[in-house]
């Protein structure tokens, strides 16, 4: 009886930190995200996709269960629908997707510091793509080539080529995940000191 009563305890405090992650990545988008598409600051999703990063990769290292970022992207998704009224289907489904790459990287990788570092780099770096692959769907592929034939013609004015654009596109990407990668080393020290503490009071008491 003993051992059920700890199991069930454990799984309460489990979704207890699900739950409390998940509503801090909420209220994140839902305040520093409206301030920075407010102030039009660039890389704005970047910013938030790093921020989301370190909370999520965070409370994963507390809970020992498979799709527990999933299930913070569920609740942070949720709180940003509730806070504007309505379903946007863009933010919503990013929150979702970026948690379903930090999943899927977690698991691949586990939670050590190689784990964080690729999961914040694939968080980070969808905010990318996220914008292409949401006005595909509801434009049609013709946007692409929209944007295909505006790079080519900027090219054009400024005088590169498409290796040059293709080396601006890597480098671009390269720096969201660089950065998206020192957002996942930082959960993961973050982290690693937290139990650390949390051990010396277990210890102490």
């Amino acid at each position: 009886m003993q051992e059920t009563a700890s199991v069930k305890g454990s799984a309460h405090e489990e979704q207890v930190i699900i739950a409390l992650f998940g509503a801090l990545w909420g209220l994140m988008e839902i305040t520093l995200g409206a301030l920075l598409k407010g102030t039009r600051l660039p890389f704005s999703g970047a910013i938030l996709a790093c921020l989301a990063a370190v909370i999520a990769l965070t409370g994963r290292s507390f809970v020992q269960r498979r799709g527990a970022i999933l299930m913070m992207g569920g609740v942070a998704a949720l709180i940003k629908i509730f806070s504007v009224g309505t379903v946007i289907a863009g933010p919503f489904f990013a929150i979702l997707i970026e948690a379903a790459i930090a999943e899927s990287l977690v698991l691949a990788f586990g939670l050590g510091r190689t784990g964080c570092l690729l999961a914040g780099a694939g968080m980070t770096t969808y905010t990318v793509f996220h914008p292409l692959l949401t006005q595909g769907l509801f434009f049609g592929g013709r946007i692409y080539e929209v944007y295909w034939a505006t790079a080519r013609q900027v090219g054009e004015w400024l005088g590169l080529e498409v290796v040059h654009l293709a080396l601006f596109i890597a480098l671009y990407l390269g720096a969201h995940a660089l950065t998206g990668a020192l957002a996942g080393w930082f959960a993961w020290a973050v982290a690693r000191v937290a139990r650390m503490e949390l051990e010396k009071l277990e210890r102490s008491a």
